[in-house]
């Protein structure tokens, strides 16, 4: 990882949803890496998955919550949660958990 980039960094789409970009693994092996991470250790389950040549779309349930994670070959990978629920303390203890683990 190039140590000037932080490991996760926020931003607000066009929805107002919060995307969580993961600079640490950026490319099509680190959406694997994230998958398996979510599954580990946040016991996520895979309820749907689109894999298309430049961008993969990935939806894990943990617990309650609804996790889309994304692949763009432009953008990298980043993860968010899109069922219109505003309360995202899941995915802040994610991000919390990534930055600690890519120090």
């Amino acid at each position: 990882m190039n140590s000037t980039l932080p490991a996760v960094t926020k931003r607000k789409n066009e929805k107002g949803e919060t995307e969580y970009h993961v600079g640490a693994v950026s490319d099509w092996e680190g959406f694997e890496s994230l998958v398996k991470y979510l599954e580990k250790y946040w016991q996520a389950v895979p309820v749907q998955m689109d894999d298309n040549i430049y961008s993969r779309r990935w939806v894990l349930r943990s617990g309650e919550v609804l996790i889309t994670i994304y692949h763009d070959s432009q953008v990298g990978n980043y993860f968010v949660r899109e069922d219109g629920i505003e309360e995202q303390g899941l995915l802040e203890q994610i991000e919390g958990d990534l930055i600690e683990r890519f120090r």
